[in-house]
Parts: structure tokens; C-alpha cells; sequence
């Protein structure tokens, strides 16, 4: 006959397991949106080209890999259209622009490469900043605006998200491209005014071109003199509901390959404590005579 004080320690390590079982799964159940932009100059969304990554098909920068991603060529408006890493479709909407499409020559040989080849491309013109802000102008492209998170962040349990920007040209001289995210200053599609800074402004420099090795760029890059090396920024805790993301060349190109935008649950901290509390009950019981 096993001892009492025995039943209680293996009952006190069940529940440990379970409570730290479901804190793990609920903090790493996150959703994301992918938007892969491939070498093409059509508009609109386009999964025919050889850089298109297939619904089943994961890619990503490390701990944001995700599957069914939308492939989007070089201009348009993905209205209703768009759908999120579960394939479902969604109430977020986006429209870009840019110049032209290029690829850095990283192939198709797998989805990381898929993601990484084609780029919406700049014009290496300074910004204007009109106003009206003139979102279609050459100067102001390559540029993406992206509306409606809110609604679908709130179906996933989110109160904020992170946006991951891949990018990386055909160059390994060190290029060096800015990026950040701006709110809208008005309700127009897209945006006639422009809002308040949402990031800090990155600086990436381009000194390798893709070879399966992701390269995060740190965001204390944030001026022309130290400017990072890699071929992806990580914008954190954002919570608006829309947002433009904003490049500027500051030699000659400031390219996009790819957007995430990732959903940030709140860890179920409350779950994982009650839990705890009940192993701690359970440890604590006298012992039986």
C-alpha cells in the first residue's frame, strides 16, 4: 500500500505539470498576418510567381514562422481579400505602392528564400513631405498602410502586436535604408495627412545578400552613424488600429520583401497562479497517520 504522503507528491507534480502546460500554450498560441511581396509588376494579390509561397509553405524570421502567408505584387488593395495564419480570412485591409519590383536572387529553393527574393523597390528620392501627404508620389514609395487590427486582434485575445519588416536588395556594399511606423493623421485610404510617429526609426545597412540566415537588426540602430547590418526589424507592443509603414533610402534603395504583423496575447497569468495555488495547498496538507 503506497504511503499517503507519496499520493500527494505525485498529485502535487500533475498539477505542476498542467499548470505550466497551459501558461506555455497560451503565451505561444499567437496569430499572425504575412504579407510576402514577390517579383512581379502586377497588382493586387499574386500567387502564380515562383517567389509565391504556398499556403502550406512556412517561412519567417525565428519564433515568427508561420504558414499562409498573402502574396502580394508591386501596387494595390488587398480589401476583404487578406487572411491570416490560421488561412481564415479577415477584416484587415491593406494598401501599398512602390516604384517597381527587384529580387535580391535568393531563389525559390525554400520558403525563407521565397520570402526573401522579391521586394517592393524605392526610386532613391528623398520623401516629400506634402501636405496633403501624397502616398502614390515616387519620392514617398516603397510604403505600405495597413487598417482594422483592432477587431481582428480582439478575436485572438491580443491587446497588442509586434510587425516584423523583412528587408534586404541585391547589394552587399552597405546600403543603408530607414524604416518606421507612422499613424495615419486622417480617415482617408490611403492616408491624406500623417499622424505621429508609433516606432522608433531604424536604420538597417545591407552588407550580405539572403542565404537561409536570418539577421536581426537591433532598434537602438536609430541614426545613419550606427546603422545596423541584417535583413529584419522587429517593431514591438504597438496597439493602433491602423499604421503606414514608412521607408526612406539613404543610399539609393530602401526596399520591403516582406510584413508581419504578429498578434500579442496576454499571458494567462492568472490561470497559471490559481493552479500554482492548488499545487501549494496540496503540498501543504498534513500528513496522514
Amino acid at each position: 500500500m503506497r504511503h499517503p504522503s507519496r499520493k500527494l507528491l505525485i498529485s502535487t507534480i500533475k498539477l505542476s505539470v498542467i499548470a505550466t502546460s497551459l501558461f506555455v500554450t497560451s503565451t505561444a498560441s499567437a496569430a499572425s498576418i504575412g504579407l510576402n511581396y514577390v517579383n512581379t509588376g502586377d497588382s493586387g494579390v499574386q500567387n502564380g510567381p515562383s517567389d509565391a509561397l504556398g499556403a502550406a509553405e512556412v517561412a519567417g524570421a525565428p519564433g515568427v514562422q508561420e504558414s499562409n502567408w498573402n502574396n502580394l505584387g508591386r501596387w494595390g488593395e488587398a480589401i476583404g481579400g487578406l487572411h491570416d495564419s490560421t488561412g481564415a480570412a479577415i477584416g484587415v485591409t491593406a494598401t501599398w505602392d512602390s516604384n517597381n519590383t527587384w529580387n535580391n536572387g535568393a531563389g525559390s529553393s525554400t520558403p525563407d528564400h521565397k520570402l526573401m527574393h522579391g521586394y517592393l523597390d524605392a526610386t532613391g528620392q528623398a520623401n516629400w513631405e506634402t501636405v496633403p501627404y501624397q502616398f502614390y508620389w515616387n519620392e514617398n514609395k516603397p510604403e505600405v498602410f495597413v487598417k482594422g487590427l483592432s477587431a481582428w486582434l480582439s478575436t485572438k485575445g491580443a491587446p497588442r502586436y509586434n510587425v516584423v519588416v523583412y528587408t534586404d536588395g541585391d547589394q552587399t556594399e552597405g546600403r543603408i535604408s530607414e524604416y518606421w511606423l507612422q499613424a495615419p493623421g486622417d480617415a482617408n485610404d490611403p492616408p491624406q495627412a500623417l499622424g505621429s510617429d508609433l516606432s522608433s526609426h531604424v536604420f538597417a545597412r545591407d552588407n550580405a545578400n539572403f542565404s537561409g540566415t536570418y539577421t536581426r537588426v537591433r532598434l537602438s540602430a536609430n541614426s545613419v552613424a550606427n546603422a545596423a547590418d541584417g535583413n529584419y526589424i522587429v517593431f514591438t507592443g504597438l496597439t493602433a488600429d491602423s499604421f503606414i509603414l514608412r521607408s526612406e533610402e539613404r543610399d539609393f534603395r530602401a526596399q520591403i520583401n516582406g510584413l508581419q504583423i504578429v498578434a500579442v496575447p496576454e499571458p494567462a497569468t492568472g490561470l497559471f497562479f490559481a493552479v500554482c495555488s492548488l499545487t501549494l495547498v496540496a503540498a501543504r496538507r498534513p500528513r496522514l497517520t
